[in-house]
């Protein structure tokens, strides 16, 4: 039977555990505050279960046994900011990921884009690509583009405009040279009309390279644009909790010209699109339009 001292060793165990937990939050805090302060990034806009498993990564291999032990090391180690981040943005992608999503871009989207901007006598397309990683789904977006101007031909002076933004340097890096080992297309398209061969795999041809623009930049922040037709983000907001992805969602709002489209990933979704300001184009691709 369970008596006074058995009831109190339960109370000082569970007391023990909570203040355990309190000083882990608190070593964390410190921690999140520190590396906001030297990179100038509040990393408590991602999930905290995903955020302190990313972290938890890090810790294990450079030998931290808790927050503030991690905190000393970044201190010493001023490079490990660049490493966490890296880690925090996983980099996860290809050429035309989701073949229905970019074949509802090339046959709806484009086309629709395209004639819009005839109509208003303004031949000038702008896109964002938000989260590029390795700079495979600009280049996409970009192959797209360069097949609907081909086939309109020498009389449109088309200027195509994407601006391809991550956090992740080194991804950045990768990005611009343009180089990848395995490449896949969709259907109808022919390799060596986007791709030189180059070594061991293939580069993005300048025609496709030269109207993508990469840089590094925090999702969370206004960027410098507007007026944008076409905005892709996919499987970024994932990371994300409710009230910073409908932050962006209103980055994304205020950076679209009326009409103009955002296409989220295969697991995201806008939820009450009235409030946001979308309206669904194409439901299972994950296609919306500004309202």
């Amino acid at each position: 039977m369970g008596g006074p001292t058995g009831e109190r060793d339960s109370f000082n165990s569970k007391k023990r555990q909570a203040d355990q937990t309190d000083a882990r939050e608190a070593g964390l805090d410190i921690l999140l505050r520190y590396l906001q302060a030297q990179a100038g990034l509040d990393f408590r806009q991602y999930k905290p279960n995903y955020l302190k498993r990313r972290i938890g990564v890090r810790m294990r291999a450079t030998g931290c046994s808790d927050y503030l032990q991690y905190r000393q090391f970044v201190r010493q180690n001023p490079g490990e900011i660049g490493r966490l981040i890296n880690d925090l943005t996983i980099n996860v992608t290809e050429f035309f990921r989701d073949v229905d999503v970019y074949e509802a871009i090339r046959s709806k989207v484009i086309p629709e884009i395209l004639e819009f901007k005839r109509k208003s006598g303004s031949f000038s397309i702008r896109a964002w690509s938000a989260g590029c990683a390795t700079g495979e789904e600009p280049y996409s977006l970009s192959i797209l583009f360069q097949e609907h101007i081909r086939r309109a031909g020498k009389e449109e002076p088309w200027m195509l405009r994407i601006t391809a933004t991550d956090l992740d340097d080194k991804a950045i890096m990768a990005a611009k040279e343009g180089h990848y080992e395995a490449v896949k297309l969709l259907p109808g398209m022919k390799l060596g009309d986007f791709f030189a061969r180059n070594g061991d795999g293939y580069r993005v041809t300048e025609e496709v390279k030269r109207p993508v623009r990469f840089l590094i930049l925090d999702i969370m922040r206004k960027p410098p644009l507007r007026h944008l037709d076409l905005i892709l983000c996919r499987n970024v907001l994932i990371y994300f909790e409710k009230d910073k992805q409908e932050h962006i969602l209103r980055i994304f709002h205020q950076c679209l010209r009326p009409g103009g489209f955002l296409v989220l990933g295969k697991s995201e979704a806008i939820v009450g699109s009235k409030e946001s300001g979308f309206a669904p184009y194409s439901r299972k691709e994950r296609i919306y339009r500004k309202a």
